[in-house]
């Protein structure tokens, strides 16, 4: 299930990062360590990562909606390669 900020059904469970394209049982999950994005995270190096309003993407900027999901997912190494490092926090936050 892809994770999206604005469902805590699918952003507040356990999240991990595809390690391929394909399925999941044969490219492997990220749970935890350094990735490299296939799209931008926005941002500069250092920043802390949140899950995204849109499914499947992280982003740099916390969400802000009516009923977002806030969670810590990760920091970003580079902006320059989009690595980096995945570390899900276990505790979010709902907007009112």
């Amino acid at each position: 299930q892809a994770a999206d900020a604005d469902a805590a059904s699918s952003s507040t469970g356990m999240l991990a990062i595809s390690c391929g394209s394909g399925a999941a049982n044969s490219v492997g999950m990220c749970i935890r360590g350094m990735v490299t994005l296939s799209s931008s995270t926005g941002g500069s190096d250092g920043d802390v990562l949140y899950v995204h309003t849109t499914a499947q993407k992280l982003t740099s900027t916390a969400p802000s909606g009516s009923g977002d999901i806030v969670r810590v997912v990760g920091y970003l190494m580079s902006s320059s390669d989009d690595s980096v490092y995945f570390n899900p926090d276990g505790s979010w936050v709902e907007l009112a």
